[in-house]
């Protein structure tokens, strides 16, 4: 989830937590493309995605752990892509849930922390699948700025997502 026209700085040491790193695809995107200057973290809820990922990447730092409900440790940028989208138990407390974990990422991070979800204006382009939120763009970005006055919205790059920036100030 990269600001659209900026390119990251590789010289300057960065701690990364990846929230829901599935399978580890940003630590080998990372990885391939030379960003040796990130020290990178995957969590994820899912033991069995965990193990998969020190699989497919041995060198990589993955770990188990529920970051809905436990403290997030302090990164220089925290991310989540596509790990909210899950429904958690009760699918009625998803927004809840969310603005959690939002709250979580901006607290701990140093110098921003990003996430995307699916856009519930989008919802009618696809069948539904009962697993997937679809969340309130307006609504987020709203709660957003409360924590945070230059959060940055991001959309239009897929017809069904949008990203939410949260810089801290410098």
């Amino acid at each position: 989830m990269l600001i659209q026209n900026t390119v990251p700085d590789q010289t300057v040491s960065l701690a990364l937590l990846d929230l829901g790193c599935g399978l580890g695809d940003l630590y080998n995107y990372l990885q391939k493309n030379n960003y040796a200057n990130i020290s990178y973290t995957g969590l994820d809820i899912v033991p069995e995605m965990i193990a998969a990922a020190k699989v497919n990447y041995p060198a990589g730092n993955f770990q188990v752990k529920n970051f809905v409900e436990d403290a997030l440790p302090e990164h220089d940028i925290i991310c989540a892509s596509g790990s909210l989208n899950i429904i958690f138990d009760p699918a009625g407390s998803q927004t809840k849930h969310i603005r959690k974990v939002i709250q979580k990422m901006y607290n701990q991070s140093r110098i921003a922390c990003a996430f995307n979800l699916l856009n519930k204006d989008s919802e009618w382009l696809y069948a539904q699948d009962p697993r997937f939120y679809y969340a309130d763009k307006q609504e987020f970005y709203q709660y957003c700025r409360g924590l945070c006055p230059d959060t940055r919205l991001i959309d239009g790059y897929l017809v069904n997502d949008f990203t939410l920036v949260m810089p801290r100030a410098v």
